[in-house]
C-alpha cells in the first residue's frame, strides 16, 4: 500500500509541478504535509484517550488504520517536502559559519 501512496503522491507532484508556479506548489505540498501531521497527531490521541484493552474495538481498529494510513502519508508527503526544499536543506546541513547571511551582518554594517 505504501508504494501505491508514494506512485500517486509522486505523479500528483509532478503533474502539480508542471502545472502551477513554484510558491503555490511549495505552499501546496507543505498544507499537505502539515494537515497529515495533525491528522496523525489527533489519530494517535483519540487512541490513547480511549484506553487499552486487551482486545480491540471496532471504534479503535478505525483510529488504527487512521494512523497507519496518515502515518504513510505523512512520510510520502515528508519526502516530496524534502525534495522540494533540498537547496534550503542541504544549506542547512552543509553550510559553513561563514556563509552566514543573518542580519548580525547587516548590524555591523550600521
Amino acid at each position: 500500500m505504501e508504494l501505491y501512496l508514494f506512485l500517486a503522491m509522486f505523479l500528483m507532484y509532478v503533474l502539480t509541478a508542471f502545472m502551477v508556479q513554484k510558491r503555490v506548489l511549495n505552499r501546496i505540498w507543505s498544507l499537505a504535509f502539515m494537515l497529515c501531521f495533525a491528522i496523525t497527531a489527533v489519530a494517535i490521541g483519540f487512541i490513547r484517550v480511549s484506553g487499552q484493552d486487551v482486545m480491540m474495538s471496532a471504534n479503535e481498529l478505525n483510529w488504527y488504520y487512521m494512523l497507519y494510513l496518515f502515518g504513510s502519508l505523512s512520510v510520502v508527503l515528508g519526502l516530496i517536502n524534502l525534495w522540494m526544499y533540498r537547496k534550503a536543506v542541504f544549506r542547512v546541513f552543509f553550510s559553513s559559519a561563514d556563509d552566514d547571511d543573518d542580519d548580525d551582518s547587516s548590524k555591523k554594517e550600521a
